[in-house]
């Protein structure tokens, strides 16, 4: 593995954030009372029998009149607490608040304006800012500490915190406590987890493509900002040790995103500072050699609390359940917060991450008529000179600052850079079921850099009007993804009769027409990746250089939430926005003999190409949502969303950028927040509709001599000839639009998620899909039959279940057990495969001489997994986790016969050992 080992260097790193929870700031004796903890153990009750238990366990005063206890309940406090948590465990939902008014008394009070408060209550110190988060966090939104399974807001749906139940579209969420009971590390174990998503494996086993309502998600948030995008050489190795919790929401999204994508957009909450000190410790040892560990220490820092941080190193090993692979990865992150006023908040930090891997590249094959191979589990077509190396940076930044009670502006930038680069050998053709050949090597090499800004700036606020509260909120963003000096590179195993490919001195040759064949051929069924066939290719010249790639996003956006009558709401916006994507490339001289390249050097650059394309877009009709309280838990929504898609990177044959794809994503909800905002449930039923696709213009394609078509190029109007129709990477020629073409996504999402019962969390999503092409025009896009599925791999049927039950008396006080189950439905692969080439013509092209039909099924199936956790001690717990329970054997992903077929992992299990301090 061409990986080094840092945990050695991370040992200073490690002590000095161990330090940060020494750290006693200069703070007052109010700070010192609110860093104790208490063993509170108060069922939920009348709100003045839980105050006057208080007082006793704690000996302090708290007043509160009563005329503000009578009638209420307090929820259920349980657990070592501080007084922050434990108050605004019992306090929430009351519509009530609470004050330091000193250091041994409490004032509880009613809400500013008398507001119902639904989630995490606002805490207010006498001597610092407001803290909104129930565990000492500033982020309203934060599920650190609460132990549940779902949350009183979130940001995914809108640009202020929101309860679930009161944004039309459909949001879930995975908590704290959630991704720490399923030991859920990274991104894609995440999105696994999250109702309504299908994880398609991508191209190496480090690449993954998610699925949502049909459609593949591409842009993910931070903290709610402007998307990024996984667009122009960016992979999302995220590591979510750096992160509180991970939203989603399902369907187009409305005003803030931009350019409409219909499937969903993904929301990673950062970890803010905590206003006490608190240390984390966790180790984790299991399966296939995977070891990990992470500090996380946050602190008031100075300024009696008014500067806070928060830091977090993690460190992970890992090889897999199939040969060779394996992951080396760190983590470094940091966060500042500074309250600079009273109302004003800004923030500061960054994250580093650093992966050096031995990836799999292209999954297994299949038999050319598509039957399983039914190999070992263990099986990788990969070799150990493989390898991917990751270095990602991200700095950001913002200010928050209240105006008076009712209005909040803020201004967030995060700036992102990584650089990779990769040489992977890797198998790819079917398998003749006769002879059982058929996959060669294939070695490729590439160098991505890609760096992405992203800026908003959002003025949200309430008013008055007509007796009722209105909401507003407006906003302008920028985002910018660019590659700057991406190489690609001539294939690393290619020869002629004169100049052939040789794996090693005195070794066969290899080139087109040799009696080896083109490159040296992979038995699947008995593979030595150490076999002299597969030595490591020497570095080939890179022949492109992609001077800029990327593309620049720029929209404002006003949205209004009115209320005409108490329990009737419309909500409506509009956006404006612009998209602009752009192209700076040169070939790079591979030989110094024929054409451009005649008599210069190895590497001069030649055929210099730049291209511009834009387009923008006011969107109309609006989106539109009307929404009615049916009680003061329960609202139903009705809401219209327009969706808008550049595809200015697809050129017609004059290099003018083709109209953008349109649609509407109409959705109908029930939305019901039950047990006081501790249970959420949603119902949906939608339906999405896309139109208005490009298509190749079938006229560019030229004639040979012989008279057939060459598919191989295309011919814009001056003549210019495009090998694959490609201008310059991701810019195509040569189409046309204006087609009777539809895509239409119709289906159901159900989930409930939160406390069923005291000390029971529950989470399930179950989601019905079902997608098909329509249109008089679907034969210049599909050989498909209209009504036929457009994601037929996708299922029908999704179901993700995870549930836990604490115990909180007796001698088996302090398990936690739990249960979980992802399953699916049947889903199919079908297609043509071209088995047999006929010789290259004068030209050098090849056309098929032989053709094989596949169509096969991808089964149901089911993966049960489950975790035992035990609290040691108050700051001490033990947990071990078991996945694939029943060890059913399964393809997480099937691609088609040549490539891209996954296993599911088998059984296997991880022990972690936590600590809190």
């Amino acid at each position: 593995m061409r990986a080094k080992n840092y945990g050695p260097c991370l040992a200073p790193v490690l002590f000095a954030l161990a330090g940060v929870s020494a750290i006693e700031p200069a703070a007052a004796q109010t700070t010192q009372s609110r860093a104790v903890t208490y063993a509170f153990n108060l069922p939920a009750q009348s709100l003045a029998d839980s105050l006057v238990a208080i007082t006793e366990l704690t000996g302090l005063q708290l007043i509160a009149s009563s005329e503000l206890t009578r009638g209420r309940s307090g929820g259920e406090v349980k657990g070592r607490l501080s007084l922050d948590q434990a108050l605004s465990r019992l306090l929430a939902g009351s519509g009530l608040t609470f004050r330091f008014i000193d250091a041994h008394t409490i004032s509880v009070e009613a809400a500013k304006g008398g507001q119902r408060v639904l989630g995490p209550v606002r805490v207010e110190g006498a001597d610092r800012a407001a803290v909104s988060g129930i565990n000492g966090s500033r982020d309203s939104t934060a599920t650190e500490g609460t132990g549940s399974f779902t949350t009183g807001a979130m940001t995914v749906g809108s640009k202020t915190p929101q309860a679930i139940k009161d944004v039309a579209q459909s949001l879930s969420i995975l908590t704290a406590q959630r991704m720490e009971e399923q030991n859920i590390t990274d991104f894609t174990g995440a999105l696994e987890q999250l109702p309504g998503v299908t994880l398609v494996q991508g191209n190496t086993s480090l690449e993954n493509t998610f699925y949502s309502r049909g459609f593949e998600i591409k842009n993910f948030q931070i903290d709610g900002g402007t998307p990024l995008t996984t667009q122009f050489g960016f992979y999302p190795q995220i590591d979510l040790a750096q992160y509180d919790h991970v939203e989603i929401l399902r369907g187009a999204a409305a005003y803030y995103n931009g350019y409409g994508q219909p499937s969903g957009t993904v929301n990673l909450v950062r970890k803010k500072p905590l206003d006490r000190p608190q240390v984390t410790l966790e180790a984790q040892a299991g399966s296939w050699q995977t070891y990990r560990s992470v500090l996380d220490a946050t602190a008031p820092l100075a300024f009696d609390g008014k500067l806070r941080g928060r830091a977090v190193v993690s460190y992970q090993d890992n090889e897999y359940f199939y040969d060779t692979a394996g992951d080396n990865k760190t983590l470094l992150y940091g966060i500042l917060e500074q309250d600079l006023t009273d109302t004003t908040m800004a923030t500061v930090g960054f994250s580093h991450s650093r992966q050096d891997s031995v990836p799999w590249m292209s999954g297994l094959p299949r038999y050319q008529t598509g039957d399983d191979l039914k190999l070992p589990r263990s099986t990788c077509l990969c070799f150990p000179w493989n390898y991917w190396n990751f270095e990602t940076t991200e700095i950001f930044g913002g200010v928050e600052q209240r105006l008076g009670d009712n209005w909040t502006a803020k201004l967030n930038v995060t700036r992102s850079e990584q650089r990779s680069e990769q040489k992977l050998g890797y198998s790819r053709g079917a398998v003749n079921p006769l002879t059982n050949a058929g996959p060669i090597l294939v070695v490729m090499a590439n160098d991505y850099a890609n760096e992405q800004l992203a800026t908003e700036a959002t003025l949200a606020g309430t008013f008055e009007l007509l007796g009722q509260r209105q909401e507003i909120t407006v906003g302008i963003s920028r985002a910018e993804a660019r590659a700057d000096d991406q190489l690609a590179y001539l294939d690393l195993i290619s020869g002629t009769a004169a100049a052939p490919y040789q794996p090693y001195a005195g070794g066969p040759t290899y080139y087109s027409g040799s009696p080896n064949g083109t490159a040296p051929p992979i038995d699947v069924f008995d593979f030595d990746p150490n076999d002299p066939l597969y030595t490591e290719p020497r570095d080939s010249l890179p022949k492109i250089n992609y001077h800029y790639v990327g593309q620049q996003q720029w929209g404002a956006y006003l949205n209004v939430r009115l209320t005409a009558f108490d329990r009737w709401h419309l909500s409506t916006g509009i956006r404006y926005s612009n998209y602009k994507s752009s192209t700076d490339q040169e070939d790079l001289c591979t030989q110094t003999t024929t054409g451009a390249c005649a008599g210069r050097q190895i590497g001069d650059a030649t055929n210099p190409i730049v291209q511009r394309w834009d387009n923008d877009d006011l969107s109309w009709p609006p989106t539109v949502t009307v929404s009615y309280d049916i009680s003061s838990a329960m609202t139903a929504h009705v809401s219209y969303t327009d969706i808008y898609q550049s595809q200015a990177n697809k050129l017609d044959r004059d290099l003018n950028p083709s109209q953008p794809i349109t649609g509407s994503d109409l959705e109908v909800s029930l939305k019901w927040a039950a047990r006081g905002g501790k249970l959420n449930n949603t119902l949906s039923v939608y339906r999405i509709e896309q139109t208005g696709f490009a298509q190749i213009n079938q006229d560019s394609y030229p004639r040979r001599p012989d008279g057939s078509i060459d598919n191989t190029v295309l011919v814009d109007n001056a003549g210019n000839r495009y090998v694959g129709g490609v201008v310059t990477p991701g810019v195509l020629c040569c189409y046309d639009d204006g087609f009777d073409y539809t895509l239409i996504s119709q289906g159901l999402d159900l989930e409930v998620s939160g406390e069923v019962l005291p000390d029971w969390q529950f989470a399930a999503g179950y989601t019905y899909n079902e997608n098909q092409y329509r249109g008089a025009d679907i034969r210049y896009f599909r050989s498909d039959p209209e009504g036929a599925p457009f994601a037929s791999a996708q299922p029908k049927h999704l179901l993700k279940l995870w549930t836990s039950y604490s115990f909180a008396e007796g001698w088996i006080r302090g398990l936690t057990l739990s249960l979980g189950a992802n399953g699916r439905t049947t889903a199919y692969r079908a297609g043509t495969l071209c088995t047999r080439l006929n010789p290259p013509n004068a030209l050098g092209v090849s056309s098929c001489a032989q053709t094989v039909d596949y169509d096969y099924i991808i089964p149901t199936y089911a993966v049960v997994a489950a975790r035992a956790d035990y609290r040691i001690s108050d700051r001490w717990a033990i947990g071990i986790n078991g996945d694939n329970l029943l060890d059913k054997r399964y393809y997480k992903t099937s691609s088609g016969p040549t490539s891209g077929n996954w296993y599911g992992e088998p059984r296997n299990f991880m022990l972690s050992l936590r600590g809190r301090f």
